[in-house]
């Protein structure tokens, strides 16, 4: 099976490209750099032999990448060169790229589940309210010195919470009322974690056959720090303007913008449907093969 490296053309890159040639030297691989997302998408949908493909990057990638991947025999190695990185928390506490290239060799794929939404495809989240107005502005937060790349969520958190104005969802599964009402936060996850490292829903699992949704109900603005405060302690859970749910299929009707793994997306109307063990993956909390 051949070793597929799906690049960008930026300094991470070219600099881990050096990486790929030492620990691969023995293997069968390509390293393919592409001038867009169509044009890498359209790579993978000529790759007719069964191949292990490496998305280097971050959830945005993972994002675009998955379009092609989804419901094919091809595996998939995540390798953490973006700036959030949130897929990849759920499959390993390493940050280090290197690394994780030398474990992916040992390890099988597994087949998990994705979330289609209307005519997309995701693996990690989608979320409403100050969440997605803050992923959406992340990149535009002024360069801080000293600040890494990695803690521009945070900034981002700092320079719109307090411009924030409640959107209103309504959330029906089965034709069934979950929520209605003003909210600050509405995550539809597969994954665990979010927003630059927030583990939001611990419990969820990417091969249960089910999606995770949090909401959080609209609150003072004063509050929304203290409730910040409680998400990075794993504390939301058991308060009353918490509320979580697990489903298969889920219609949000939300006149606001939702942001899917980093991309923004605009809609009236939302649907989401768990679509289980559609991909092949390389987990690395699993045991080597």
């Amino acid at each position: 099976m051949k070793h597929i490296f799906m690049m960008k053309y930026t300094k991470k890159h070219h600099d881990f490209e050096q990486i790929i040639h030492d620990v691969m030297k023995d293997k069968d691989y390509e390293v393919v750099y592409r001038n867009s997302l169509r044009d890498s998408q359209k790579y993978i949908e000529n790759c007719r032999d069964k191949a292990r493909f490496y998305i280097v990057g971050g959830d945005g990638t993972i994002h675009g990448l998955i379009q092609k991947l989804v419901y094919t025999n091809h595996e998939v190695v995540i390798l953490p060169l973006g700036t959030g990185n949130d897929f990849c928390r759920t499959l390993t506490p390493i940050k280090n790229p290197e690394i994780l290239l030398k474990k992916s060799l040992t390890l099988p794929a597994k087949k998990i589940d994705a979330i289609q939404l209307n005519d997309t495809y995701y693996i990690n989240a989608a979320c409403f309210g100050l969440d997605s107005v803050i992923a959406n502005h992340v990149h535009d937060t002024p360069h801080i010195p000293f600040v890494p790349e990695s803690k521009s969520y945070i900034v981002s958190i700092l320079q719109n919470t307090f411009q924030y104005q409640n959107h209103y969802v309504k959330i029906y599964t089965d034709e069934r009322l979950l929520y209605r009402g003003e909210m600050i936060l509405c995550t539809i996850n597969n994954a665990q974690y979010y927003g630059g490292g927030f583990q939001i829903i611990p419990h969820a699992d990417i091969s249960d056959g089910y999606m995770d949704i949090c909401v959080v109900d609209a609150i003072p603005k004063w509050k929304i720090p203290y409730m910040v405060e409680r998400l990075v302690r794993h504390k939301l859970d058991g308060r009353k303007d918490v509320h979580y749910f697990r489903v298969k299929n889920v219609q949000i009707i939300c006149k606001d913008s939702c942001n899917v793994d980093g991309e923004e997306m605009y809609n009236d109307h939302y649907h989401f449907t768990i679509i289980p063990q559609c991909l092949h993956i390389v987990d690395y909390n699993e045991k080597q093969a």
